[in-house]
Order: C-alpha cells, then structure tokens, then sequence
C-alpha cells in the first residue's frame, strides 16, 4: 500500500511539474509580465538575459533545497526536489524543440487566465502530497517551521507583490504589473478551490479515547497547544475527552496523518475568520 501511494505521489509530481512548465512556456512566456515569487524573478532574468526559465528557476531553487534538507522532513524536500527539476528541464526542452506557445495580439488576458489557474493548480496539487513548487514555498515552509503561529501567507503575499513592483522595471509598463496581479489573484483562486480553504487557519476537535498521547503529538509534531473538554457519548455513554485547537491550514494534512495512530478518535474541522492571541506553543514551555 505504502509503496502504490509513493508510484501514485510520484505520477502526481510529474503531472505537476509539466503542467508547471506549459502554464510558464507556453503562457507567460510570450504574454510580457511575470508572474508572482520565484517564478517571477526567473522569468525576468530570462527577459533581460536571455538564458531560459529552466536554468535560472534550478540555480536559485537548488540553494534553497540543500538548505531546506536541513530544517523541513526529507518527503517534503523529495518532491520539492523531483518537481523542480522536471519543470526545469521540461522548459528548457520545450525551447530546445520549439514547443507552441500562445501568442494573441488582441487578447494577452487569455494567458493570465490559463497560466493563473494551471499555476494555482500545480501548486495545491503539490501542497496536497506534501511537497510544493519550490522558491519561496522553501522559505516559506522553513519559517513555518520555526515559527509555527505566523501568518505566513501574508508575508508570502508581501513577497509576491514586491517582485510584482519590480517587473514595471522589466517590462516597462503598468499593464504588465496589472496583468502579473491579476494573475496572482486567479493563482489563489485557483489553489483554494483544491485545497477547499480560503482561510489561514482551521478550528479542529477531536473527539478521542486517547488525549493524552494525542496531546504530545500535536504540541511536539505541529507545535500548537488544545484545550481538553471532558464529553460522554450521547449513545454509548463511554466518557472521553475532546481537543479543540487551532492550526494552520497547511498542518491539515499532518494532523490527519497523526489521526492514523488513534483509530478510535473522531475529527470535524471548521474554517477560522481570524486567530488573536497566543496560537502557538513556546519552546519554553513545559509539556505536562
């Protein structure tokens, strides 16, 4: 079982990276703006140096990775690693072999719709087998990592916005910017719809025979705190204990994994309008 989830994982990763590598090639490429983070930047070295996406997305990505090798799970950096070295080469083939690309001189709009939703795709796809698309999801999983109660989608968004600003040098035009922040706000659309959230945050309860160990995993594994509220089964009558805490969105699929160990366990979750307050667990802090 363990080893058709890794072929199927991998199979996904490879879909990823090539629709990675159309929406990038085929899209963006030809439609004059770039696109947001590490994307961008790459797509705006090729303009002004004419050295191809491929090599420049591999020379700033495989820094990052070796540093990641050392701070995020090595799944994680795996498919991070697999993906961005096929997107890579899939873009410098489809220049070596002059693959078709978009070009509309009435409609460049078309390409920030296809490129924004191919994009946001690959990117949840990745997210949902626990990898990504590399560049600043890198950075931004580091960080996550050592300070887990961040918000770091908005400093991820800060990030985009600001390579966004840059392309007006590039490109030489506010269309260009606009396009590139229309694209990033199809991207997030996009990405959500997989990932079935639109929000940072979820409230999750647990409902558990088992909280005590369920405790120490999700204060030492996902680094958040719950409040344990006793309950007895309305049917049964079997006392147990129900976890209530909040985590980020991206914690999701870990807890879930967690989840596995206590068969017996039930879990709903909900989205959160806004987290205030201690969302974390302090590395000073005594687990008890």
């Amino acid at each position: 079982m363990k080893k058709t989830r890794i072929v199927l994982d991998l199979i996904i990763t490879l879909f990823a990276s090539v629709l990675s590598a159309v929406a990038l090639y085929c899209f963006v490429e030809t439609a004059n703006f770039a696109p947001s983070g590490v994307d961008g930047i790459a797509m705006m070295t090729q303009e002004l140096t004419g050295i191809n996406i491929g090599y420049v997305s591999l020379a700033i990505n495989i820094p990052l990775l070796i540093c990641a090798w050392f701070f995020i799970n090595k799944k994680y950096v795996a498919y991070t690693t697999i993906f961005t070295v096929i997107s890579s080469v899939a873009m410098i083939l489809m220049e070596k072999f002059t693959v078709y690309q978009y070009i509309s001189p009435t409609n460049a709009w078309v390409a920030v719709f296809a490129s924004g939703i191919m994009m946001g795709l690959r990117t949840a796809i990745m997210i949902k087998i626990g990898g990504s698309t590399g560049g600043v999801d890198i950075i931004a999983s580091i960080v996550q990592k050592k300070k887990p109660y961040l918000n770091i989608e908005s400093l991820i968004s800060i990030f985009c916005y600001i390579i966004i600003g840059f392309s007006f040098f590039v490109y030489g035009n506010v269309e260009s910017v606009v396009m590139s922040v229309a694209q990033m706000m199809i991207f997030n659309v996009a990405m959500n719809s997989v990932l079935k959230t639109t929000r940072n945050a979820v409230e999750v309860r647990i409902i558990t025979s088992s909280p005590d160990d369920f405790k120490q995993d999700i204060l030492l594994n996902l680094k958040h705190g719950a409040t344990i509220i006793p309950c007895e089964g309305m049917f049964t009558g079997d006392q147990k204990k129900m976890l209530v805490t909040i985590i980020n969105i991206r914690q999701m699929d870990d807890l879930i994994k967690l989840s596995r160990k206590y068969p017996n366990s039930f879990i709903y979750f909900s989205e959160v309008n806004g987290v205030w307050g201690n969302f974390r667990w302090n590395k000073t802090d005594a687990v008890k």
